[in-house]
This record gives C-alpha cells, sequence and structure tokens, in this order.
C-alpha cells in the first residue's frame, strides 16, 4: 500500500477491546512516535511511562489528579 493509498482508506477508532496490547507492539509504536518528524526539528514530544497494570494506572491518575489541582491552586498546602 502506497502514502496515498493508506491515506484514504484509513479510519478512526471509536471502539476499543479491552484485551492487552504486546510489549513489542508497544515498544515499536513509541519508537516510530519518538521518531516522527516535528516543526524545526524541536522534537518536543516526551514518553514519560507505558503503563499496563490496572493498579499502577489508578497510582497515576491520582498522582495526575494532584498535579492539576496545585497547578490550578485549589490544593490544600
Amino acid at each position: 500500500m502506497n502514502t496515498i493509498e493508506s491515506i484514504f482508506s484509513r479510519s478512526s477508532v471509536r471502539k476499543f477491546l479491552s484485551r492487552p496490547i504486546d510489549t513489542a507492539i508497544v515498544e515499536k509504536i513509541i519508537e516510530a512516535g519518538a521518531a516522527a518528524p516535528s516543526s524545526k526539528n524541536k522534537q518536543p514530544w516526551r514518553f514519560v511511562a507505558v503503563v499496563s497494570d490496572e493498579k499502577k494506572r489508578e497510582m497515576v491518575a491520582a498522582i495526575n489528579s494532584g498535579i492539576e489541582r496545585e497547578t490550578r491552586g485549589d490544593g490544600l498546602l
């Protein structure tokens, strides 16, 4: 498939399966993202972590919530 065919045959996915994605596939996607071109070659993206365990996801969500609360200035400190 060439580039033009890829552009015209793409689709947007709105529903996802709940099965886990193979770690090798996730790593390949991250590598592709890191290699993608950017304006003026600034490459402003950062990949912090890939979390697949539910408890770790909950922990990351709680940390993120706290950071957002502190950023807004409505923290308890």
